[in-house]
């Protein structure tokens, strides 16, 4: 099931306007970035997520980094794609990074990258909507994730 453009409008927010809600929240805030941890209230961030869903998956170091426009895109693409999606994979430290073989120059690094994947299982159709919508940045595509990111534009089979 794909969103309308009228469905769209209706579940996105702006870029300043989720950043009121995480200053509503107390979360700090630099640049495009927000900053927290696992006792920082989990509220909803966007239509679909929860903040805690951003998490790092770094159980001894739960400080994470994200870039709302990663957020903010996350939620466009689900929306799109009519069906829940988790993340697999958010912020990573860099020795967390380096603990997980994560690519010495990894977005994941910066808080500009998530792993995707479609609670349902499709992932050709989470794959389908994510290189069809997503104009900018990275994308990975693997056998049961999509990596999606804000740095340059490419595209990338794992």
């Amino acid at each position: 099931m794909c969103a309308t453009n009228t469905q769209l409008s209706t579940y996105l927010m702006t870029l300043s306007q989720i950043k009121e809600l995480c200053t509503k929240h107390n979360i700090t805030i630099n640049g495009d970035h927000i900053t927290f941890d696992k006792n920082t209230s989990n509220f909803q961030i966007t239509t679909n997520f929860k903040l805690h869903e951003f998490l790092t998956k770094n159980t001894k170091d739960t400080t994470t980094i994200i870039n709302l426009n990663i957020v903010l895109e996350l939620q466009k693409l689900r929306t799109l794609f009519g069906s829940p999606v988790r993340i697999s994979s958010s912020y990573r430290s860099p020795a967390y990074n380096k603990s997980v073989n994560g690519a010495t120059s990894s977005q994941h690094v910066l808080g500009n990258a998530l792993d995707t994947f479609p609670v349902n299982g499709d992932i050709k159709g989470w794959t389908t909507t994510v290189v069809k919508n997503k104009k900018t940045g990275g994308i990975g595509q693997y056998q049961t994730f999509v990596h999606i990111d804000t740095g340059r534009t490419r595209f990338w089979r794992g």
